[in-house]
């Protein structure tokens, strides 16, 4: 039995972060492919077996304007330390990218704290959400918790400078816990993509 837990131990160890493909469309026709990765400390990786469990379907969160998510009260205890992007795959060279890399580090004043995002694409201070992340959790301010969403924008994104929002919510409550905007971080603000 001893052996068996420290086989297990050195397995989820070495199991350093999860990542599968999700397709998110939602009921305007837009789609998005995106792989993603939730990086765990190597300290904390036997605490964080992949579950995959995705608290919210897609196609039932409404868009929301800048206002909507600037104005709603958050918990001091959540937060965003940055997020940043790399656009990529430009197919008809006009400066408008199809694919990008969203990774973003949250941190918690908390040693162990279960959450997942959705993340949003907006112009016009108006955001519609495109991917909602498995539950994953963040340990502390550790800067190896780190989430990355490698996403392609498939359909229904004409040419545009597009903003990035991310809530952050919690997994046991759905209470939203912090959100990062255009406001808040530059890397977000004014994307240039289509699908």
């Amino acid at each position: 039995m001893k052996n068996q837990r420290v086989t297990q131990t050195i397995l989820a160890a070495t199991l350093m972060s999860l990542s599968f493909i999700a397709f998110s469309s939602a009921a305007s026709g837009k789609e998005v492919a995106v792989s993603e990765t939730i990086n765990t400390p190597e300290l904390n990786a036997a605490d964080n077996v992949p579950t995959r469990v995705k608290k919210k379907d897609l196609s039932s969160i409404a868009g929301k304007s800048g206002e909507q998510f600037r104005t709603a009260t958050h918990s001091v205890d959540y937060w965003f330390y940055d997020a940043w992007m790399t656009l990529y795959t430009d197919r008809d060279y006009d400066g408008y990218y199809a694919s990008f890399d969203l990774e973003f580090d949250a941190d918690t004043n908390y040693y162990q704290a279960p959450v997942y995002a959705i993340v949003y694409l907006g112009t016009n201070d108006y955001y519609e959400a495109f991917h909602v992340t498995s539950v994953f959790n963040l340990y502390s301010d550790s800067s190896d918790d780190s989430v990355l969403l490698e996403s392609e924008l498939v359909s229904g994104y004409p040419s545009n400078d597009y903003d990035i929002l991310i809530e952050l919510i919690d997994a046991q409550t759905d209470q939203v816990l912090a959100t990062i905007d255009a406001y808040e971080d530059a890397d977000l603000s004014y994307q240039s993509m289509e699908s």
